[in-house]
């Protein structure tokens, strides 16, 4: 190429060479080579990924709509965007973590800041030094039913914008005691029906009944004659026969902590008259 540009070095006309390699307008039909270089395939192949790379990486609407984008250039501002939303959570009051957390996490630049709401109003930390905040997990120390339970929400804010989470409910679980009281007996003629009544202590949430026949662990088995509500507790038999005579317990169990508590016994007695 030297000898065919006359007057520039080998390295100016290479460089020309190149500059040009996509245009018809500097080598034409009569002017350009009959081979072809390795070195230009080369280049004009590889060119394409090159502009599609930039496209990709740099385009303004993967910047603000790619998370990745948004570590990369910190100097952005957008408002905030929640990584983590808090969960609904069950707190056995036996348990021996005396805390509960409720998490919160944001992404936003300026860095937001974090509020928390219960049951739609926004708590005051300094009101109860029971709460604390560390970045924007909220943290009930001692917690309690009659104070805490309720419904809950995270509220981060900049300068650009607010958001709000979703309600994450806190419940707390446990199970009382059934009254010491001795039961009276139940009698019934042979071939009748009859209810025996659970009554369970205080619990939260949903408990599971059962029922056990003179002696643990016995169970009374559900059949045509024989139903354990799971609303109630209460304990269903018709066409009580002799086999049935005996004492009955109602045995309740906890669906979360799965303590387990058992009534004092009902007798169930056949009347002769």
């Amino acid at each position: 190429y030297s000898k065919a540009l006359p007057g520039l070095s080998t390295s100016h006309a290479t460089l020309l060479r190149i500059k040009k390699s996509s245009s018809s307008s500097l080598f034409g039909s009569k002017t350009r080579p009959r081979y072809s270089s390795p070195p230009l395939r080369t280049l004009s192949a590889s060119s394409p990924s090159w502009r599609g790379a930039a496209q990709r990486y740099y385009s303004p609407i993967n910047l603000y709509h790619s998370a990745d984008a948004f570590k990369q250039d910190e100097s952005v501002d957008y408002g905030p965007v929640f990584i983590q939303e808090p969960d609904d959570i069950i707190f056995p009051t036996d348990s021996d973590e005396k805390k509960v957390a409720l998490n919160c996490e944001v992404r936003g630049n300026p860095v937001p800041s974090y509020r928390w709401l219960r049951n739609g109003t926004e708590i005051d930390l300094e009101s109860d030094y029971r709460y604390s905040l560390i970045d924007g997990t909220f943290i009930i120390s001692n917690p309690s039913e009659a104070k805490d339970s309720g419904h809950y929400q995270c509220l981060a804010t900049n300068t650009l914008g607010s958001i709000l989470s979703r309600e994450a409910t806190l419940q707390f679980a446990y199970l009382g005691n059934f009254s010491g009281r001795t039961r009276s007996a139940v009698s019934v003629r042979e071939g009748q029906g009859v209810v025996l009544m659970c009554s369970p202590p205080p619990h939260s949430p949903e408990i599971i009944y059962s029922w056990v026949f003179n002696e643990f662990p016995s169970f009374v088995a559900e059949d045509s004659r024989r139903f354990i509500s799971q609303e109630t507790g209460n304990l269903y038999i018709s066409k009580v026969q002799t086999s049935d005579v005996g004492s009955y317990i109602c045995l309740v169990k906890n669906t979360v902590t799965n303590a387990r508590v058992l009534s004092p016994p009902t007798p169930l007695t056949l009347r002769n008259d």
